[in-house]
């Protein structure tokens, strides 16, 4: 599938680009250290996309999973977080969008689409010129696993699984949920940009996870993105009580497990 071939930018409306995006900036300085520092990479000309990568004691060798974050969040909100991918002999690179944290520019649903294709390809490249050798991975959480499920459709051969959390399958549904009027949404187009038709083509393992209470994108949201992909290896895991913004507080354990499970069985 070649990306240039889709063209999005009839979502990038004004009045639906405010809704969509709630970019927040980085404040302050941002600690490096030399297992957890800033990686940054030119999207376009005067734009950079710095994101977050916290590497594990014997990175060369370890698994990496490149994670699209959600709506709100910024990079270095998985300074909580990246130390348990860590622990877990995983490497953890937290990519921001336009706008948020310490990156240039401002966000759209088509350049966030497009600037994850550049993003991978030069996160790989430097992986590659870094001596990484371990199996990598795209992981999303709620608006991030559109990057994801984008990705994973066209670079599976490249690629060791797909994980998504709180992902949504109904694009105009969720639009429609954070306040865009259906008079604004050409329904003759919804299936471009639906995570449905690419996830069908996903023939590589998947883990979903999403929380039995999200009331911002509902289970029946992963419940198909599990029943639609191509795959046979592939597992729900649903966080009993969990809505869409607490898995981690309500179910960590069977979270990071059956992560590490997936990730691991990349690397046999």
């Amino acid at each position: 599938m070649n990306p240039t071939e889709r063209d999005l930018t009839f979502l990038d409306l004004p009045e639906l680009t405010r809704l969509i995006f709630y970019p927040r900036r980085h404040q302050g300085s941002i600690r490096e250290t030399k297992d957890t520092y800033s990686l940054s990479f030119a999207v376009e000309k005067d734009i950079d996309i710095v994101g977050r990568f916290y590497c594990a004691r014997d990175y060369r060798f370890a698994p990496t999973i490149l994670f699209f974050h959600g709506n709100g969040e910024i990079a270095t909100d998985y300074d909580f977080i990246g130390p348990t991918y860590q622990q877990m002999g995983i490497n953890f690179f937290v990519a921001d969008y336009r706008g948020y944290g310490k990156s240039d520019g401002s966000p759209s649903f088509s350049n966030m689409i497009n600037d994850g294709h550049i993003i991978y390809q030069k996160f790989r490249q430097y992986l590659l010129n870094n001596e990484f050798t371990g199996p990598v991975s795209v992981m999303g959480r709620s608006l991030g696993s559109a990057s994801a499920i984008e990705l994973a459709s066209c670079y599976q051969e490249q690629l060791g699984c797909l994980i998504i959390e709180s992902g949504f399958a109904y694009t105009f549904n969720l639009l429609k949920r954070l306040g865009i009027p259906s008079s604004v949404l050409p329904v003759e187009r919804e299936e471009e940009v639906s995570t449905l038709p690419l996830i069908k083509n996903v023939l590589i393992p998947l883990l979903v996870i999403h929380g039995e209470s999200d009331m911002i994108i509902p289970l029946e949201d992963g419940a198909a993105l599990y029943k639609h992909t191509g795959s046979e290896r592939k597992e729900l895991l649903i966080i009993p009580r969990a809505g869409h913004n607490d898995l981690l507080l309500r179910g960590s354990d069977d979270y990071m497990a059956a992560v590490h499970k997936i990730i691991t069985e990349t690397v046999d």
